[in-house]
């Protein structure tokens, strides 16, 4: 077993940021140094409930992060300090100070608007046409959680690469577990409406109207926290993060 760390096992969605983000905040609460060995991967695996693939993918996404390095004969060394990694991984900072819900609803209002906005003003033909295929893909799967779940998020990477702009992009990909996270837990709510705003922002986008954009996001999140906040009063979730209970 990992010292200090629950044995519940994580929810089998998105399992490999959420055991990323666990690993994260066990090398940051624990004190872990340049140079520390993680446990084997096998007992991470135990640990977590998780498959020998789920844990070789998070792994890999905490070396995209910086913060561990994997060796041959499958030793995993930490590589950055805590101070160090708290730059590289805004979603270990999130959860390590009790971020909730609607913390992340109010970040994504403020991000998101802006980057409707910019990619309207800077999007290419090739930027839409990666728009349109995640739309397509959303409507394909509409009755599927996961899928569905997956091209939502795929739709807003797209539209954060259509800023061009490489600190937000940079900015996005280290919360992608959380997003994908909250997007799950908003999923059952009205899925058709949320449909229809992804068309009204690429709408928006494909006319270069940043105003357009920026308002239809606005809407789009308006609606999605209003989702979330009729789960919240109707008990099916907390306002934290399910990592928080582990």
């Amino acid at each position: 077993m990992v010292a200090g760390q629950s044995e519940v096992p994580l929810r089998a969605s998105s399992l490999t940021y959420k055991v990323a983000d666990e690993i994260s905040k066990m090398i940051l609460e624990g004190g872990m140094r340049p140079g520390d060995r993680l446990p084997p991967m096998a007992e991470l695996e135990a640990h977590f409930g998780v498959s020998h693939t789920v844990m070789r993918e998070a792994l890999r996404v905490l070396e995209t992060r910086g913060l561990v390095q994997v060796q041959h004969g499958k030793r995993v060394l930490v590589s950055l300090s805590p101070s160090e990694a708290l730059g590289v991984s805004l979603s270990t900072v999130f959860r390590l100070h009790n971020g909730t819900l609607l913390h992340l609803m109010e970040f994504r209002t403020m991000l998101e608007r802006e980057v409707a906005s910019l990619a309207a003003m800077r999007r290419t033909n090739q930027d839409l046409r990666s728009m349109e295929t995640c739309l397509e893909e959303m409507e394909q799967l509409i009755d599927s959680p996961k899928g569905y779940v997956d091209a939502d998020v795929a739709f807003h990477n797209a539209l954060v690469g259509a800023t061009h702009n490489p600190v937000l992009i940079s900015v996005t990909n280290s919360l992608q577990g959380l997003l994908i996270e909250s997007r799950e837990i908003t999923f059952h709510g009205s899925v058709a409406r949320a449909l229809k705003a992804h068309r009204r922002i690429y709408e928006m986008v494909k006319a270069q109207d940043p105003e357009g954009a920026k308002d239809a996001m606005l809407q789009h999140l308006r609606e999605t926290q209003e989702d979330m906040e009729i789960a919240i009063a109707e008990g099916r979730l907390g306002k934290e993060l399910g990592l928080r209970s582990l």
